[in-house]
């Protein structure tokens, strides 16, 4: 395990600080001082490295979404790309139903995001990164001869909306398990378009 530098501590620290706040109080309750004073800092202390508390939720939706990106490189390793659909599938939505804070806080933020046209490129970066890399492997499919042919483009919007769409859900609900809904979405985006036979 590789031991984290000083800095990079302190910021994974008072991100941790800042989004328990932001949970606590909402965005508009909670303050700079009040995060400065979970994360056991001064409030010039955390000015030192953050500017506002929108630089504190851009940065910590990005740390949150580290786990995704690499399981993105680990589903790219897989040489199927139909394999590597249905374990991304998988793992996209375990990842998500046991990670219930992290789920509560993007959710938290996108209300923020939402209201705030200047910070709506963080959102348009994910998905956009997301349905490429949907797209890649529906296209990878279809070379591979896995696949019959399709719209590898709409395939991969559709894929994203139901994924996202999904994820809150597997928290809230008592009928939905991540492995059920992977199962159904593996029936819808892979189960349909295999060539048989």
């Amino acid at each position: 395990m590789t031991k984290r530098a000083p800095k990079e501590q302190r910021m994974e620290d008072i991100i941790e600080a800042a989004v328990s706040e932001f949970l606590a109080k909402g965005y508009e309750g909670a303050s700079m001082q009040s995060i400065a004073e979970q994360a056991g800092l001064t409030k010039g202390g955390l000015y030192y490295h953050f500017g506002s508390k929108d630089e504190i939720l851009i940065a910590a939706n990005g740390s949150y979404f580290e786990p995704i990106w690499e399981l993105i490189k680990t589903t790219e390793a897989i040489t199927c790309p139909v394999e590597g659909l249905c374990y991304f599938i998988h793992e996209y939505l375990q990842y998500w139903s046991s990670h219930s804070r992290q789920m509560t806080f993007i959710l938290l933020s996108l209300s923020k995001i939402i209201a705030c046209p200047a910070m709506w490129p963080l959102i348009n970066s994910y998905s956009e990164r997301m349905i490429v890399f949907y797209e890649r492997l529906f296209t990878g499919g279809m070379e591979a001869g896995k696949f019959r042919k399709h719209q590898p483009k709409s395939q991969a919007t559709a894929l994203f909306a139901a994924l996202d769409g999904a994820t809150p859900y597997l928290i809230i609900s008592q009928n939905l398990s991540p492995e059920s809904v992977a199962r159904q979405f593996e029936m819808t985006f892979v189960d349909s378009l295999l060539i048989r036979g």
